[in-house]
């Protein structure tokens, strides 16, 4: 009886958030870097600058661990120190915006901290540690924001390590949520939707028996 309701609810949740649709501002799949051709410690990134380390753009049958996926990057290049990349300023309006990756295990072992993070100027907008299982993968994450002002955020990867064999990276992307009508989704809507699922989940457990 509680898994049937539970699914009712949530179900009607997610009726609610279907009236979003997602609207990305930046998008970034690696696949045009370097030509179409992998490389190692490739520092020549469009979007992107390798501020720390070295990453290597692997892939296309090239050290291709999870094949596929076009281009991907691996965290921990190739030259004994893992890599860190920041990509170049993102102009925003104000408002709530969703930071998403495809990130994988290094498929050889190695299980490294990979930090992903958003930031505007000095401040701090969202950061979050990742030690994925080295056989995880490619999995989406999302990390929502919010940028109270105008202005531009940088996204930033940064792994720590020296295996030369780092978490894989791909598909990074800054999505915003608009309602039907194509007007932004307050921050409130999405606040409101986890809310009330919250609360009808408590509702469920106090009042359903097993």
């Amino acid at each position: 009886m509680r898994k049937l309701i539970t699914s009712t609810v949530l179900a009607a949740i997610f009726a609610m958030a279907a009236h979003a649709s997602a609207n990305t501002l930046f998008s970034d799949n690696f696949n045009s870097e370097n030509g179409g051709n992998p490389t190692l410690n490739y520092y020549g990134f469009a979007n992107w600058t390798v501020t720390n380390g070295s990453v290597d753009l692997i892939g296309n049958g090239y050290f291709d661990f999870l094949p596929g996926n076009g281009l991907y990057v691996d965290l921990d290049g190739s030259t004994g120190q893992a890599g860190t990349m920041v990509s170049n300023d993102i102009s925003l309006a104000a408002g709530s915006y969703l930071f998403q990756f495809d990130l994988a295990g290094s498929q050889r072992g190695p299980i490294e901290p990979v930090t992903a993070e958003v930031s505007s100027g000095n401040t701090d907008l969202v950061s979050q540690v990742y030690n994925l299982p080295s056989a995880q993968p490619f999995t989406l994450f999302s990390l929502p924001f919010v940028l109270s002002a105008p202005g531009s955020v940088n996204l930033s990867f940064a792994e720590v390590g020296n295996s030369d064999e780092g978490q894989l990276l791909d598909n990074v992307s800054v999505d915003t949520a608009t309602t039907s009508a194509g007007a932004p989704l307050p921050s409130a809507a999405w606040g409101g939707l986890v809310l009330m699922g919250g609360m009808l989940a408590v509702q469920i457990r106090r009042k359903i028996p097993a």
